[in-house]
């Protein structure tokens, strides 16, 4: 049981309470609740670094979105053996958990953080509330274009 989260897919009331999900985090609960016991541990960390932080949630099919006053903070994945969070972060940000993020395609989230442990959690809340912080303080000023995505599709295929 890591991080003190239950191996059980349906998280109880008041389990989602002590998690800081009430209604406002409910969507967010249920998609964590579906994720493996591995990778629900690792994000549900993730998502109350998020929340902790001031950000609204919400889910879309496939990862729940994070978001300050309408201004998207990060996008949170997750995988079979890993969380994937695209942030708001420099597009030149670097670090051992960064990789660029182009695949996931946001316009604002240049580069997303791979997390597969405890260490690893560790070291993303650092970067979540980096992230956050800069959309708080309206720092974060990257938006790519449709060409930019088009070109980097273009070199992951190998046709540049």
């Amino acid at each position: 049981m890591a991080f003190g989260v239950s191996p059980t897919p349906e998280l109880s009331p008041a389990r989602r309470y002590c998690l800081g999900m009430t209604n406002a985090h409910s969507e967010a609960a249920t998609y964590l609740a579906g994720l493996n016991e591995t990778t629900r541990s690792l994000a549900v960390v993730a998502h109350e670094a998020f929340a902790s932080e001031g950000c609204s949630s919400y889910v879309k099919t496939i990862y729940i979105g994070y978001d300050i006053d309408g201004e998207m903070v990060a996008a949170l994945y997750g995988h079979a053996d890993h969380v994937e969070v695209a942030l708001a972060l420099p597009e030149d940000a670097a670090g051992d958990l960064l990789v660029d993020a182009s695949h996931l395609t946001w316009r604002t989230l240049p580069v997303a953080a791979i997390i597969r442990s405890g260490d690893d959690i560790v070291d993303a809340t650092s970067l979540i509330a980096f992230a956050c912080r800069r959309v708080r303080d309206r720092e974060h000023a990257v938006e790519r274009d449709n060409d930019f995505f088009i070109r980097s599709r273009r070199e992951r295929r190998g046709e540049v």
